[in-house]
């Protein structure tokens, strides 16, 4: 996943030369979300967890999951495209379009029914 995440240059010269990250690049590349002293650490991550207490939990695990799955989301995305492009050709587009520059409702009965 990490390449997704921070491109594949970057991660390769992460696998290939096992150099560590330091914390700015972290959150240049997105992998962290802040710099933060020690001291300050303990103080921030409890305000976040409460601040996610406060949020509802059935939207937060829906986001999370729809995070994880890019891939599929992604496919989906690309399937629903085709089929717009597609749609775009038809005689109720032009129909649609038509009408929107004639300034009057589309007509679609005079179309044949599929």
């Amino acid at each position: 996943l990490l390449p997704q995440r921070i491109g594949h240059v970057r991660a390769f010269q992460m696998f290939a030369l096992g150099e560590p990250m330091d914390a700015e690049t972290a959150v240049a590349t997105g992998l962290a979300n802040a710099v933060l002293p020690a001291t300050e650490l303990r103080e921030k991550a409890k305000a976040v967890a409460v601040a996610m207490t406060r949020r509802p939990p059935g939207s937060l695990v829906a986001t999370k999951r729809l995070m994880r799955e890019l891939e599929r989301i992604e496919v989906q995305m690309s399937h629903e495209s085709e089929l717009f492009k597609r749609q775009l050709n038809t005689p109720e587009a032009r129909e649609a379009f038509l009408a929107f520059a004639e300034k009057r409702k589309p007509n679609f009965s005079k179309l044949s029914s599929f």
